[in-house]
């Protein structure tokens, strides 16, 4: 019997969403390996899964966005409603991080032991995928009928810049809402930092130990070039003040934003195997800036080219080029900053569903996710109402990416019992 939302209360559906139910989808996702573009078995397992409650499941091929030939694929799960009712997606990547040394389990064994559910994406993203679908799963098992909506999209290569996610846009997939199941602690992220990779190449002539003072004049080392832009940025990882060289207005939610990381530099020389193509004369360095809401990729770049202009005002020999996006990047690591007001009915309901799930006053803002970007920002980006959430924490780890990577179930439990009930207020 099919239940209308209009005669139960959600808080009934939560029952529905069990500990082992949970466990079970998160630890079957963990023992499949899924790097990105190597996901199709995952995708597999999850559209079978969700097409034996009762979605609707297609498949959607996605191209590699720099490797042709290399393809991988991620399913399109619609719970269907009886019409008349907004939308949501509930979106999680299906590949995980990089897999780094120093891990003492198994990183595909899915093992829980105290509580605690260990593997590779046991949170990064797979974990927020389990508890969606786990909460999906809550309605239909409860039989009520909703009236918008609900899809469930397990995406391929967020860590390629969203491709899968670009790949859904793209094809023209919207709803009204969505919610980026990426770990925030369980706390709603209704504000994050953008993305924009810069790449910066100085040139100089190259001089050997013997030259004349006219070459001289024309010479600045072009790592030396860096080096001064580098100082003039600022040290990685700490904020750039506002009244500096960048242009921005302070957000409350995200302090210690903007900022930047330098994260490549190359450099050849004659004498020595050449790794990059670039010729002896030049080098080249690509850092990322994680920007505010109000910056755009035309702010940084007005005011990266203002602080290499001053630059070649002091030194004349100062001789460079810029990319912003970085070239190879404009459809990967560029995302704009995104932002959902409280009011909001998305973080509303989410917030009243998280109270209701752990029994604890909900935490909205950029706390959880701040300095992270996700696949939200894209769907953000296009106007839909958006907010990043999910289980697990990556500060208990003394780095990142890390090892032992793991998620408490009781965390993955009560995320979906959250989606169950915000998916019941935002589609019934």
């Amino acid at each position: 019997m099919r239940v209308d939302i209009a005669e139960i209360d959600p808080r009934r559906v939560l029952g529905q969403v069990s500990d082992e139910q949970v466990l079970a989808i998160e630890q079957a996702a963990l023992r499949i390996p899924s790097s990105a573009f190597e996901e199709h078995r995952l995708a597999d397992y999850l559209a079978g899964y969700m097409s034996g409650f009762g979605m609707d499941v297609e498949m959607m091929e996605v191209a590699h966005p720099t490797k042709p030939g290399k393809r991988s694929r991620q399913p399109i799960a619609r719970l269907r409603g009886t019409g008349g009712g907004a939308s949501l997606m509930l979106n999680g990547h299906m590949d995980p991080g990089v897999e780094m040394p120093g891990w003492t389990v198994d990183p595909y064994g899915g093992k829980f032991e105290d509580g605690w559910v260990w593997g590779m994406g046991a949170h990064d993203d797979k974990g927020g995928l389990a508890a969606a679908i786990a909460g999906v799963e809550a309605i239909v098992r409860s039989g009520v009928r909703l009236k918008g909506d609900v899809l469930i999209c397990p995406v391929v290569a967020h860590k390629l810049g969203g491709a899968g996610t670009r790949a859904l846009l793209r094809a023209g997939i919207r709803t009204d809402y969505c919610i980026n199941m990426e770990h925030s602690n369980n706390t709603i992220a209704n504000v994050c930092v953008g993305v924009v990779m810069v790449r910066i190449r100085t040139r100089t002539p190259d001089l050997f130990f013997r030259y004349s003072r006219e070459a001289k004049a024309k010479y600045f080392n072009a790592i030396e070039q860096q080096c001064e832009i580098v100082r003039r940025i600022g040290p990685s990882l700490e904020p750039i003040a506002p009244g500096g060289w960048m242009t921005f207005t302070p957000h409350p939610e995200l302090p210690g934003f903007p900022t930047h990381t330098f994260d490549t530099i190359h450099k050849e020389h004659y004498y020595h195997p050449n790794h990059t193509g670039m010729t002896s004369r030049e080098c080249e360095m690509t850092l990322q800036f994680r920007t505010v809401p109000g910056q755009t990729v035309e702010s940084l770049r007005t005011d990266l080219t203002r602080l290499l202009e001053g630059i070649k005002r002091d030194h004349p020999a100062f001789d460079c080029e810029m990319s912003v996006p970085a070239t190879g990047t404009e459809d990967s690591w560029n995302q704009s900053p995104m932002e959902c007001p409280k009011g909001n009915p998305l973080v509303t309901a989410l917030a009243e569903g998280q109270r209701v799930a752990s029994g604890a006053a909900p935490v909205v803002g950029a706390h959880g996710r701040l300095g992270n970007v996700g696949d939200g920002n894209l769907t953000a980006a296009l106007g839909i109402p958006t907010v990043q959430y999910g289980p697990g924490d990556i500060r208990i780890y003394n780095e990142w990416p890390t090892p032992d990577e793991r998620v408490r179930l009781s965390d993955l439990v009560t995320a979906a019992r959250a989606v169950t009930y915000a998916t019941c207020r935002l589609c019934g």
